[in-house]
């Protein structure tokens, strides 16, 4: 098996002797290549520099940067020559007249994480022209599952600062014209190392508003449907919709919130998705613009660390329609993710949150990454990330978890059958 990934063997940020080679060796793969040109390399009196491996579809990509003097060219190619026509395969050597760096000179980097169910070769050539376009350098791309679902993932760079927020905008029209979900995340330490996930509950880890479920037992089904759409796309004040709604569920019996506790549909991939990430360490929230009496329940049932959400007055085992304590409605939802990330002892680049409706956005600009889940399209434009697959697993492909880890972690936890990935709606 080859060595691979980055390996400077002299300190980085050096610049070295002008009497420089880079040698690349295109082969089918097997294990001892590396160390066979190493030995002809060391024996020929060249200083290795940096080494940059990896292996695609069988086939072995190997580049090495050199340093020593002018007269050790002729001798390093010779050997070579014979070593790759012996071997059947191709070597080419560079002489490079300028000073090596290894610096990198794409200072400024971030990660774009592609979901789609099919990701056709012009959606290929239009996101490289659109990069392309930006003067952004693709440094990297990889294939994170190839399965049902498509999940690639661009390693991108510049040499002036840039934004997620200008990387996103670029890409709005690429994502119309391919139906695909998109992240973008710096690519830093703290990428691969989130430590505290918030989930909005209604439309998000539930599959319904329970506000709403609410209403139909109150017998004000549509009424209440009317002002929670309003509310979650925006257009109403969120404070002024809640007491209103909460209003009609006056005399509406805890019997009923009881019953309803008991059957509230969960989105696709929840339950897994909490034992992964339960299982790999990390805190789980819900922050919730509905009412602790479920919030509470589901905390319970599920072993989540923290549930946050509004509190519903009830006197007597009747609803009186009137709420009890400050309401948690965007400040508040983005002043709990703060205020749980500090408990926890967490920087906010380590937290994730996720939502679907308009008292979400502040929630989800707080975290190191917000995920507008099956999200209105006002959240949508403001999102670091979205997914429009009803599958709360997919967030685990923006935490750089790729397919194979995914079926070991699902074994892991208890969940080694596999199902079909649902389709957009």
């Amino acid at each position: 098996m080859q060595e691979k990934g980055r390996m400077a063997v002299q300190t980085a940020g050096l610049t070295m002797a002008k009497s420089s080679l880079h040698i690349q060796i295109s082969a089918l793969d097997r294990p001892g290549i590396l160390a066979e040109t190493l030995g002809f390399i060391v024996d020929a009196g060249w200083n290795v520099v940096d080494i940059k491996q990896f292996v695609f579809n069988g086939m072995l990509n190997l580049s090495i940067l050199l340093d020593g003097d002018d007269t050790l060219i002729s001798p390093l190619k010779e050997v070579l020559t014979r070593y790759a026509e012996q071997r059947n395969f191709k070597v080419a050597i560079y002489p490079l007249k300028q000073e090596i760096q290894t610096e990198v000179p794409y200072s400024h980097r971030s990660v774009v994480t592609l979901l789609c169910e099919t990701f056709p070769s012009k959606a290929f050539l239009e996101i490289t022209k659109t990069f392309a376009d930006l003067d952004i350098n693709i440094m990297r791309i990889e294939q994170l599952d190839s399965g049902d679902i498509q999940v690639l993932e661009f390693v991108i760079g510049t040499q002036n600062a840039h934004s997620t927020e200008d990387v996103l905008n670029a890409l709005v029209r690429f994502k119309e014209n391919y139906r695909v979900d998109i992240a973008v995340q710096e690519e830093t330490y703290f990428r691969r190392n989130k430590r505290l996930i918030v989930f909005d509950a209604d439309m998000t880890f539930l599959q319904c508003e329970v506000i709403d479920e609410l209403g139909k037992l109150a017998c004000q089904g549509e009424r209440m449907k009317n002002i929670t759409r309003q509310a979650m796309s925006g257009e109403l004040d969120f404070k002024s919709a809640l007491r209103e709604r909460v209003g009609l569920l006056k005399g509406l019996p805890e019997k009923a919130l009881e019953e309803l506790s008991d059957n509230l549909p969960l989105t696709s991939g929840a339950e897994n998705l909490v034992k992964i990430l339960k299982y790999l360490g990390y805190k789980i929230a819900m922050v919730s613009g509905g009412f602790d009496y479920f919030i509470k329940k589901l905390c319970d049932r599920y072993e989540l660390d923290y549930g946050i959400a509004n509190r519903l007055k009830i006197e007597n085992g009747l609803v009186t329609g009137e709420l009890e304590g400050e309401i948690i409605d965007a400040e508040g939802k983005e002043n709990a993710l703060v205020s749980l990330a500090e408990k926890e002892g967490f920087s906010l680049r380590q937290v994730v949150a996720v939502g679907d409706g308009a008292n979400d956005i502040k929630m989800l600009a707080k975290a190191g990454l917000g995920i507008a889940f099956n999200a209105k399209p006002i959240v949508q434009r403001q999102a670091q990330a979205s997914i429009n697959l009803h599958d709360l697993k997919l967030i685990l492909y923006f935490l750089g978890i790729n397919g194979l880890d995914l079926q070991e972690l699902s074994k892991v936890v208890g969940n080694s059958s596999t199902q079909s990935w649902p389709k957009k709606r």
